[in-house]
């Protein structure tokens, strides 16, 4: 899971990294803040990027206009405004107390521009709104254009929890405990959204235009033809969806220089079971010491292998759900969106499947805890009760097995073989038969690197077999230490420069690039916290490359149902 999300983000969510929040105006005392740890200091000047995490407020008499892409928010006398997380797929801020007015234009598909007060989170598009809040709870929002999507944080005694706020409507909140109110928006109201906020502007001269109206009726006519151009495209997607079945491939150079074929395909075993193949093909795999000159750097990166012919690889992730899966692709979102609906376990494995007798495989496995409405990787994966009062401990497989098992790890047939008493060998949950040369282990420690400018990530975690803690066998502990890589069709390792300055689009960026990733399981040094060169299993490695074409198709598919998710 942890690598899958380093894949998600890599791809889905690459250009986070580009989307900025910038002050970009001001008038009278405006302080920033950089963090929740950090002091209050009085801004001085234009144009200055205030961070995922800052803050910022106005004093009385003061007013201030944030930039983020192509959207405005701009903030009256007496409010405050923390900037939460900034990028093109999911922008959140956070109200505390006072008045603002966002502009939310330009985002791209499946984007979220949310904007949170202390009682609830509103989800806009295409919109100008006007939102208030204070630090009871009390808020309310005025939407001139578009729509809104409303979510109570803390859910109502009666009532429904979420739900759309659509065009010239006024919804408020005047006590928590007490039921909302919606009506039109007044007149008022309305003049105020269409004033001009700018704080260069005085009071005096904001409401000058505010009557002339064939800008923002061409704004509505260019926002009507937006949406019926998207609903086409939409449609199109989903014709040719049904025509590939969720199958993708595509050739390419890896980081090493082999030339490798990726095939993907989403499938589905059983009614109620999503899994989907990335296959990597290689016919030569070279010699290699170390992958870059950063895993060169770091203790527990080294392949010991050898180089070799016809490699594979193979990177699976399986959903299992609690009911059936529509056939029709078309119903995933009202699907995956229902409250009822949710996955009973999830696997992630990681396997080089090139000799079927001894495949080396790395896994994470996770169940789906109702109470906590939750997937969760902890003991209880392998059947070993968890203690109520320990945090989740993540819990890895790992091992060389026969081909013929693979599919029991795949499928989360596997259990703790001594539940009673731990030992970290698995057994079949089907027969209790053993699953041998597998076992597993519990986190204890770990680091993780990245990269300033070129995109990568170097992690290593330490783990304890059979959740053995305090044991004094150093052959109870191994390290999993992986090497992920943004690289380019050509094998080049990108920088940050590479991708978000090309004016491409997210298709073409996903369709030019490719995410690599190395695992190696590394013995532990005596006596030590400290990862060895040598391997702990065989001298082999893991090595995946992996194309974002049908998990971002998939993603499409669902996204909007499974953020609800939490893992």
């Amino acid at each position: 899971m942890r690598f899958f999300l380093f894949f998600l983000n890599s791809f889905f969510f690459i250009s986070n990294l580009f989307s900025e929040a910038v002050l970009s105006d001001y008038s009278g005392e405006v302080k920033f803040r950089k963090n929740s740890f950090s002091d209050w200091e009085t801004v001085s000047a234009k144009n200055i990027v205030l961070p995922d995490g800052s803050a910022l407020k106005t004093e009385n008499n003061s007013k201030a206009k944030i930039i983020i892409d192509e959207s405005t928010i701009w903030l009256k006398p007496d409010s405050a405004l923390e900037i939460e997380t900034t990028s093109k797929y999911y922008t959140s801020f956070g109200l505390v107390y006072g008045k603002i007015k966002a502009s939310v234009v330009g985002l791209v598909r499946k984007a979220r521009f949310q904007i949170r007060t202390v009682s609830a989170v509103f989800g806009v598009r295409g919109t100008d709104v006007m939102v208030t809040s204070s630090i009871d709870g009390r808020c309310s929002i005025d939407v001139l254009f578009g729509e809104v999507e409303f979510e109570y944080l803390i859910p109502p005694k009666k009532g429904k929890r979420s739900f759309m706020i659509t065009q010239g409507m006024s919804f408020e909140i005047q006590d928590v405990e007490k039921p909302y109110s919606v009506s039109l928006i007044n007149k008022e109201r309305e003049n105020e959204i269409l004033s001009n906020w700018d704080p260069s502007v005085s009071e005096e001269k904001s409401y000058e235009n505010v009557f002339k109206m064939e800008d923002r009726k061409e704004r509505l006519r260019n926002f009507i033809a937006y949406s019926n151009a998207v609903n086409s495209e939409i449609s199109k997607f989903v014709y040719k969806e049904k025509e590939s079945d969720f199958e993708s491939g595509r050739s390419l150079k890896d980081i090493h220089g082999n030339i490798v074929r990726v095939d993907q395909r989403l499938i589905r075993p059983d009614s109620k079971t999503l899994e989907l193949f990335n296959l990597v093909k290689r016919a030569e795999y070279k010699n290699y010491s170390y992958a870059s000159p950063y895993s060169y750097m770091e203790p527990g990166f080294k392949y010991n292998g050898g180089g070799s012919n016809n490699r594979l690889d193979a990177f699976i992730i399986t959903f299992s759900f609690n009911k059936d899966i529509p056939k029709d692709i078309n119903k995933w979102q009202s699907f995956f969106s229902d409250s009822s609906v949710n996955p009973e376990w999830a696997t992630f494995v990681n396997a080089n499947i090139t000799d079927n007798s001894s495949v080396f495989f790395t896994a994470e496995a996770y169940k789906y805890n109702q109470s906590r409405e939750e997937l969760i990787n902890n003991t209880e994966v392998v059947g070993v009760p968890q203690n109520s009062n320990d945090r989740d401990k993540d819990v890895l497989i790992t091992g060389v097995i026969n081909k013929a098992l693979l599919d029991d790890i795949v499928k989360l047939n596997f259990k703790e073989s001594d539940v009673s008493n731990p030992t970290g060998n698995i057994v079949k949950k089907s027969d209790s038969s053993t699953i041998s040369g597998a076992l597993w282990g519990v986190k204890v420690d770990g680091f993780e690197f990245s990269g300033s400018d070129k995109i990568y990530q170097l992690k290593g975690t330490k783990y304890v077999k059979g959740a053995n803690f305090g044991s004094s066998n150093n052959d109870d502990y191994f390290w999993l230490t992986q090497e992920n890589y943004v690289i380019s069709n050509s094998g080049s390792l990108r920088s940050k420069e590479d991708i978000f300055s090309s004016n491409k689009s997210v298709s073409e960026i996903i369709n030019a690039n490719a995410i690599q990733s190395i695992s190696y399981v590394k013995k532990n040094i005596s006596n030590t916290d400290g990862v060895s060169d040598d391997d702990y299993f065989s001298s082999s490695n893991i090595d995946s490359v992996i194309i974002g074409d049908v998990p971002f198709m998939m993603l499409e598919k669902v996204s909007g149902g499974v953020d609800r998710w939490k893992y």
